[in-house]
This record gives C-alpha cells, sequence and structure tokens, in this order.
C-alpha cells in the first residue's frame, strides 16, 4: 500500500474513533476503521508488517495504536453515560454515522456491475452482524479486580478475540467480550487507568489483529471486491441490528438529530476531504 504515510497525527485521530467504536456494544472498530479510509492500509500494515517495509509500517501503526488506547481510556467513561442518560439517541448517531459511509465504501469497492457472488457475500454478511446483534445480551458480571496468572490468560484471550472487531467490520467486539464475560472487566480497566490490565488488554488485542490482518491482507488484494460485498453486508447488518426499537414520540427528534450529526460526520469523511488532507500534508 504506496499511500501509508508515516507518523502522521490524523490516523492518530482515526485511532481514537476505533477505539471510541470498540467500547460501544454493536459498534465495531473495524467499521470506523473502514469509514476513515484508513481499513486497507491498517490490515496491510499488521499483516505484512515484517515483511514490507517495516519502519514504515511502524511510523504508520504507532498513532493509530496510540490513539486506539487514547479512544478506550478517554471515552470508556463517557459512552458508558451516554447509554445510560440517552441510550436511543446514541444508538441513532451510530446509526447515522454508519450508514454515512456506504456511498465511500460502494465506491472504494469496485463493484460497478451486478454479480450474484457479490450479492451472496453480502447477504452472507448482513444475516452474520444482524444475528449477533438481535442475540440476547448476556447480564453484565462483576470486573476481575486481583490479576492471577489465570485471569491475566483470561483478559489476554478475551482480547485476543475482541480484535477481531478491529479488523473484521460489522463485528461488535464489545458484544464478544459480553458474551464471555469480560466486557466489565476491560471497562472497569480502562475507565479506572489500571495499568497491567491495559497493557494485556494492547497485547492480547495486537496479537490477534496481527494474525487476522494476515488473513484479511491476501484476501483484499486476490479478491478486493468480493470482500467489500460482505464489508457492505457487514456493516448494512450492524447498523440495522443498532435500532432501538419504537420510542415516544418526545424523543424522536433528538434521535433523528443524533442520526442527522452522525450521517453528515460520515458522509464527511466519505467525500474527497481525505485526498484534500493528503495533499496538504505531502506540501509540508
Amino acid at each position: 500500500m504506496n499511500d501509508k504515510k508515516p507518523f502522521s497525527i490524523l490516523n492518530g485521530l482515526k485511532g481514537v474513533t476505533i477505539g471510541m467504536a470498540n467500547i460501544v456494544p454493536g459498534v465495531s472498530g473495524g467499521t470506523l476503521a473502514v469509514i476513515t479510509g484508513i481499513y486497507d492500509e491498517l490490515v496491510d500494515a499488521f499483516g505484512n508488517f515484517v515483511k514490507g517495509d517495516w519502519k514504515r509500517n511502524t511510523a504508520f501503526l504507532t498513532p493509530v495504536i496510540a490513539g486506539v488506547l487514547l479512544g478506550n481510556i478517554v471515552f470508556a467513561r463517557i459512552i458508558g453515560l451516554l447509554f445510560e442518560t440517552a441510550p436511543a439517541a446514541t444508538n441513532f448517531g451510530f446509526m447515522g454515522l454508519i450508514l454515512g459511509s456506504l456511498p465511500y465504501i460502494v465506491k472504494h469497492s469496485g463493484i460497478r456491475r451486478f454479480e450474484w457472488r457479490y450479492l451472496l457475500l453480502f447477504i452472507a454478511g448482513f444475516a452474520i452482524v444482524l444475528a449477533m446483534g438481535l442475540a440476547s445480551r448476556p447480564d453484565k458480571t462483576a470486573p476481575l479486580t486481583e490479576l492471577t496468572l489465570l485471569s491475566c490468560m483470561f483478559i489476554f484471550g478475551a482480547a485476543f478475540l475482541a480484535s477481531a472487531a478491529m479488523v473484521i467490520p460489522g463485528i461488535s467486539g464489545s458484544f464478544l467480550l459480553l458474551l464471555i464475560g469480560m466486557y466489565t472487566t476491560l471497562q472497569h480497566g480502562f475507565s479506572t487507568v489500571n495499568i497491567p490490565v491495559i497493557l494485556l488488554f494492547t497485547v492480547g488485542t495486537i496479537s490477534g489483529v496481527i494474525l487476522i490482518s494476515k488473513a484479511i491482507s491476501a484476501l483484499l488484494k486476490r479478491f478486493h471486491r468480493s470482500v467489500y460485498a460482505a464489508i457492505t453486508g457487514l456493516i448494512i447488518g450492524s447498523a440495522v441490528a443498532l435500532y432501538p426499537g419504537s420510542q415516544p414520540a418526545s424523543l424522536m427528534i433528538i434521535n433523528w438529530v443524533a442520526f442527522l450529526v452522525g450521517l453528515s460526520l460520515s458522509l464527511l469523511l466519505g467525500t474527497n476531504m481525505k485526498e484534500r488532507l493528503r495533499r496538504i500534508r505531502n506540501k509540508q
């Protein structure tokens, strides 16, 4: 990927949005990576870190990873507060953010004509995420506060599993953590800035991202349009799964305002703004 740039503050900000998304049950950090136009570069840098230009990959990934950690730490409490005070509006905001990315994703996919394989891959991706989104949420468990060898293994394994959300759009790492009973442990660890938990989570996440990215990077190089057909299904399915159901009329104005804010932000990210920013950085 020749368009990866060395150390970039903009990529750090994109990492913050990915970290923020990882906190939200039902939202995938991978989805935000696609929306912000960093997805292909991210999986290529992780998947081909050693075989590629490792110095350039390091410069590219450092601000992204730092941003992800910052997003996790800063937004752990904020997202929790938003879901406590305005859960429906928060969901509508993320729905707008996700759906607003579709024009950019369709353009980037390179798909220009109908083929049955694209439709089938789209349906498969849509069905997988929708089934996960509609599944009943298990009750939150008490966070692990004492670190033992066994609890450290659980945290590492949970982070490894949740790393799929950073690489596979539409797959919610938070929901996977809820299923295995580790969501509150990691949420508590980040909100209280528990350094050992954060380090374990980071190492587990990076390990998982590297292995999954190698597979995704290879698929993107050989079957780019087919992969993006499945990604489109995954992303739309995640937006549908976020729909909170019918709401009182008094709240719908707030909900739709939140939706439009998310939609506008996503459409802005999906325009040629990224290209304009690249030109500005190149002149510096």
